[in-house]
């Protein structure tokens, strides 16, 4: 979840150069979805959206905070639901709360370079406790709640991507869009992409959805317009909602069936892990206490990305057949 959530699969390359390397949903590339030709623009607004450099310094003060001294704590917390044909209604099926702290280095192309660490737990619906096993009511399976837990997610970003089209150059401006109502400047970030998945059915048959994954994932942040005026503040305040539809996730052992996942999620900006719920810290200064600080800028390169899929494929083998089956 670098620009929002956990990402769960990898693109190739020519998708890859054409991405800033999102979220989240975790650790891989994501196609960027750009807005209008023209942003819209808010007569209170002082800053210039159209200009993609402001543009892009906007959004990182958004989601993220420019002073590299500095790491920004994304919360989110929310329900996952099942999907299955066209006609039967979502069938709720776990809480989610987690984070993704992130700091950032400007560059001198004005883009900038963001550090990012992911680490998510599932909740009891019913409890609101955390979940280190859940009895999956569609299959009947008990399957371990395997966190959502990625060491780097790291990525670069600029006001002028360039990538290779087929074989044609193609320079595409940063222009997410933005909407303002009364008070309020709302940012649209959202990623809609059909990825190779890491865990292929031949080898992985009841954790993998299929060779490939679907990953659709949009993000509404909202600040004030007289924050976001304010260039003194690095890190400007921000609330907001995530949704994100994707397959199956591989600890749940469904196979190839049917249907897929949808999250709705809450969001929040916190400027210190010290200031998230108290139970959610606690959790995680037990057993993952390495995921409460952001990489540090001097990590780039050193290690690949991780993600859900990759992390459960390093870490995991490929569940026995079912008795019976």
């Amino acid at each position: 979840m670098l620009f929002g959530l956990d990402s769960g699969g990898q693109l190739g390359r020519r998708s890859a150069l054409q991405s800033m390397a999102l979220q989240s949903v975790a650790g891989a590339a994501m196609g960027l979805s750009v807005g209008p030709t023209e942003a819209a623009q808010d007569p209170r607004l002082r800053i210039d959206l159209n200009d993609p450099k402001q543009n892009l310094r906007a959004f990182t003060r958004v989601f993220a905070d420019t002073d590299p001294s500095k790491v920004a704590v994304g919360w989110y917390s929310g329900t996952a639901f099942a999907v299955i044909g066209d006609s039967k209604k979502l069938q709720p099926l776990l809480g989610i709360e987690g984070i993704g702290v992130r700091r950032t280095k400007e560059l001198e192309n004005g883009g900038y370079r963001v550090f990012n660490r992911e680490l998510a737990f599932y909740k009891d619906l019913k409890t609101g406790t955390y979940l280190e096993t859940w009895d999956n009511p569609l299959n009947g399976e008990k399957c371990e709640a395997f966190p959502i837990q990625n060491m780097f997610v790291n990525a670069d970003t600029a006001p002028i991507f360039e990538f290779d089209m087929e074989g044609t150059k193609v320079r595409q401006p940063f222009n997410p869009p933005w909407s303002f109502a009364s008070d309020w400047a709302m940012s649209l970030f959202e990623v809609h992409q059909s990825v190779k998945s890491e865990l292929q059915p031949a080898e992985w048959p009841r954790e993998s959805a299929g060779e490939f994954v679907r990953i659709s994932e949009v993000f509404h942040r909202h600040c004030r317009i007289e924050d976001l005026n304010n260039e003194a503040l690095t890190s400007v305040p921000t609330h907001g909602t995530w949704v994100r539809l994707a397959s199956w996730f591989p600890w749940m052992l469904m196979g190839q069936t049917e249907g897929h996942l949808f999250f709705r999620c809450q969001t929040h900006k916190f400027d210190r892990i010290e200031d998230l719920p108290k139970e959610f810290l606690a959790k995680a200064e037990r057993g993952y206490s390495q995921y409460l600080d952001a990489p540090s800028v001097d990590s780039w390169g050193k290690q690949p990305n991780d993600s859900t899929f990759g992390m459960y494929k390093r870490t995991r083998k490929p569940a026995p057949a079912k008795a019976g089956a």
